[in-house]
């Protein structure tokens, strides 16, 4: 499984998606588990709602 985030916007914060989320369907620059873990702990680094990508990551 992989995962791949969002850029920040101007009037939002970056999100991180499962990799073949829809809702974010550019396939470059996938990550790992161990990246996504990373990601999750950031302050500025939010879950997609739809894909729920937190699900796969803690459990």
């Amino acid at each position: 499984m992989s995962w791949k985030i969002q850029p920040q916007r101007s009037s939002s914060v970056a999100l991180l998606h499962r990799g073949g989320c829809a809702t974010y369907p550019d396939q470059v620059g996938l990550i790992s588990w161990e990246d996504a873990m990373v990601a999750l702990a950031e302050p500025d680094i939010e879950p997609c709602e739809v894909c729920r990508p937190d699900t796969g990551v803690r459990g």
